[in-house]
């Protein structure tokens, strides 16, 4: 833990850059104030145990944009903040004497003033093969006009590949005259809001596609955005004003609950569809979003 000393003046840095204050960063990595505050002045030992000083550094990391698995590397001393001095360039060694070196350069001079010549032999030989095949294959040729029952078989196998050109071309065609009417027939995904409070909303979503791509856009400022599946955290991210984020959902999610730190400041979309998560009789501040999904096969 040689490096320690460092990682909370990094954080405590980064934290000021972005102004984040601890009463907010609090609410945004759900670490108690007294431990943040025990991070950013190295007073480690104050933390419940190891495993939570890695965990917290990593959300608290996490929170204000900085590597959270290069901080822990460092706490426990495998890497360091520092950067590695460049290496010295080795000098080039010449083998061989000077007398090996000469006989190679010679024999190189000699390939190249004589390679034209080995060229143009190799385009002779060629050319000479290629006219005496043609030659040969002209004498062995079946001849091109033959009786008239040839004609009509070969006239009579035009017609049927005709025939079963124009079968396929028609059985394609109604092949995707059907694939897009089904593909129209699908239900739309729809989205419905429900039990809207203050500080959390629950949205329904129905007929949707299996998995969910979710999309973060940030607007204004900055906002961090935790996503829970099964009360366990798949996704953590600040997201910077002007920045665009995704994640996809597990395959077959039923739920999934959404921690904006600051909901003004961030829009979200739902494989391609706007999730209005607003409501005019309350203010956007920290908010829980809570997605209740249902598949179109389920709903099949």
């Amino acid at each position: 833990m040689a490096n320690e000393t460092t990682i909370g003046a990094k954080l405590r840095q980064a934290r000021l850059d972005k102004n984040i204050s601890l009463i907010e960063l609090q609410q945004m990595t759900k670490i108690q104030k007294r431990y943040l505050e025990a991070i950013e002045a190295e007073r480690f030992d104050q933390l419940p145990g190891t495993f939570y000083v890695r965990a917290f550094i990593r959300q608290y990391a996490a929170a204000v944009g900085e590597d959270g698995d290069k901080l822990v590397a460092v706490f426990d001393g495998k890497e360091t903040l520092d950067a590695p001095l460049p290496k010295r360039p080795q000098p080039e060694t010449v083998s061989g004497s000077r007398k090996a070196q000469h006989v190679e350069e010679k024999s190189g001079s000699f390939v190249v003033r004589y390679l034209p010549m080995i060229l143009l032999g190799l385009v002779a030989i060629t050319i000479v093969s290629i006219v005496g095949y043609m030659a040969w294959q002209d004498r062995n040729t079946t001849p091109m006009i033959q009786g008239s029952s040839s004609l009509v078989v070969e006239n009579s196998a035009s017609t049927a590949s005709t025939t079963s050109s124009t079968e396929e071309t028609s059985t394609s065609s109604e092949a995707t005259e059907s694939s897009s009417t089904t593909e129209s027939s699908e239900a739309k995904m729809t989205m419905t809001a429900s039990d809207s409070t203050q500080s959390s909303i629950t949205i329904t979503m129905k007929d949707a596609e299996n998995p969910i791509e979710l999309a973060f856009t940030g607007l204004d400022a900055s906002c961090w955005v935790g996503v829970q599946v099964d009360n366990a955290y798949v996704y953590q991210y600040t997201v910077q004003a002007g920045e665009t984020q995704s994640m996809t959902l597990p395959e077959g999610a039923t739920n999934a609950t959404l921690t904006l730190g600051a909901s003004q400041n961030i829009s979200i979309k739902a494989n391609g569809q706007e999730v209005d998560f607003s409501d005019p009789q309350f203010e956007l501040l920290q908010k829980t979003v809570r997605l209740v999904i249902e598949y179109q096969d389920d709903a099949a």
